[in-house]
């Protein structure tokens, strides 16, 4: 290439990782054992494109798509176009957050063209200095919190024993304005760990995180044909689809799902009744503070609410309200928050009068005498009466396991819809011999799902369906 060339292709390069990235990098192919061109799949294109326009990025992923690759390129496209920059890589263990860099990041800086390469100024296993100003750090996930980075790396971010305190470590260092991404496959035996709360709460909306997910079939060799044989040999080698879902999972539910061994539900009864809604917007819906309506209400129908109250302060669970309608146990709608009873007995009403007047099922036990009493005093709703012939149901270890198994079967028999995503989880947690919330989990949710699917089931509740010949 003349000169101008060269000039351009750099200007080219410096203006659009994308191009940097598929017509220069190369990248080690394991099964091939050779450096192969960065040809990117329009996965890898989505998520280059989610890395440029956000500062924080939580990416969940099944096994060995090219993202710990991509995450790599996009940092040595920085390095070399953005100049001075600080990046630092984390993994586990020493070892591999020496692969990341010497391996890995130089390995690709090293396979660059001549007139593209920088000069290194210091070049050892844990460090890497550039002559335009840039560097990078590779460290173990027990080191690092003494830099001011411009981007921050963790690989396999869920597998790292303390995530917690790595973070309260090195989030400072980009809290200039660098950048962070938090990179791994699911690690099945930490259901409620830090890397799956930072990803649900950034699918929710909740922090300023952005989370991205990649199931197995975003790697375009990978056929349905080549699943099934994924997920024959799993089940003939552990009888359970666990190792199927955290290495191979079709969506970030079976990724999150804590194992199905032990589980009331089975998750997998679970997923084939999950169909996740954002939401519509309803015009007519009553204003409740985090109230999600997936399908308004037709006139005609029956609707059953279950109501699960909380003390309502700062430290206690959320108040949950899941709505169902009567015929098909399809969620329809559900709120949740930190309400005072009578404040959430008030929204209860409010949105059974909004669901033609629905039935309500409550938790008796605790804050759930105060929602029954204003219920009974304040509303027209029928306030629905529980095994003991009392309004509302009472929760003892008896009581808690019939509406549990009440749930099961419907979800078995293909008789409830969930399309809350935090619904799903909660009912996916709840272990078969405590019927609890792992530690550190909640229940609220998946209380009053269960709640509404037994007061549709109970027999002097169940609606009648006449056929007319």
């Amino acid at each position: 290439m003349g000169e101008e060339d060269l000039r351009g292709e750099w200007l080219k390069c410096e203006a659009s990782a994308v191009y940097f990235i598929h017509n220069y990098c190369r990248i080690l192919d394991a099964v091939a054992t050779k450096w192969v061109p960065f040809e990117l799949w329009p996965a890898q294109y989505s998520t280059l494109k989610v890395l440029e326009d956000n500062l924080l990025v939580v990416i969940l992923k099944a096994r060995q798509l090219g993202l710990t690759w991509l995450c790599l390129s996009y940092i040595l496209w920085k390095m070399l176009y953005r100049p001075a920059q600080t990046a630092l890589l984390f993994s586990r263990r020493e070892d591999e957050a020496i692969y990341l860099l010497k391996y890995r990041l130089k390995g690709m800086h090293k396979r660059l063209p001549d007139w593209m390469q920088v000069k290194a100024m210091v070049d050892s296993q844990h460090e890497w200095h550039l002559e335009n100003g840039s560097v990078a750090y590779a460290f173990p996930t027990t080191a690092g919190d003494s830099y001011t980075a411009s981007v921050v790396m963790v690989d396999e971010a869920d597998l790292v024993p303390d995530l917690p305190a790595l973070m309260n470590a090195v989030k400072p260092t980009i809290d200039a304005g660098g950048q962070m991404i938090l990179l791994s496959r699911s690690n099945k035996e930490e259901p409620n760990s830090a890397f799956k709360q930072y990803y649900r709460a950034a699918k929710a909306n909740e922090n300023s995180w952005k989370a991205v997910f990649l199931p197995w079939n975003v790697r375009p060799a990978r056929t349905i044909e080549w699943y099934e044989d994924q997920k024959t040999d799993v089940l003939t080698r552990t009888g359970a689809v666990d190792d199927l879902w955290q290495q191979y999972p079709t969506t970030d539910a079976e990724a999150l799902a804590p194992k199905v061994i032990s589980k009331r539900i089975p998750p997998q009864w679970l997923t084939a009744n999950y169909t996740e809604y954002k939401g519509v917007k309803a015009p007519n819906a009553p204003t409740i503070p985090s109230l999600k309506v997936y399908v308004e209400p037709i006139l005609g129908l029956d609707y059953v609410i279950g109501a699960d109250p909380a003390e309502g302060n700062p430290t206690s669970d959320d108040s949950s309200c899941v709505i169902l309608d009567k015929m098909s146990g399809e969620e329809v709608a559900t709120f949740s928050n930190k309400f005072e009873p009578t404040a959430f007995a008030e929204y209860v009403d409010m949105l059974g009068k909004y669901y033609n007047k629905a039935q309500v099922m409550v938790e008796r036990n605790n804050h759930g005498h105060t929602v029954i009493a204003w219920l009974r005093e304040h509303s027209k709703l029928e306030v629905l009466k529980g095994q003991e012939g009392d309004y509302g149901w009472t929760t003892s270890g008896k009581s808690k396991a019939q509406i549990y198994t009440t749930a099961a079967e419907c979800f078995r028999d293909g008789r409830a819809t969930i399309h809350t995503f935090e619904t799903y989880m909660q009912l996916a947690s709840i272990d078969g011999s405590t019927l609890k919330a792992p530690k550190g989990s909640h229940d609220d949710r998946a209380m009053a799902f269960v709640l509404a699917l037994q007061a549709i089931n109970m027999p002097q509740y169940m609606t009648v369906v006449y056929n007319y010949v």
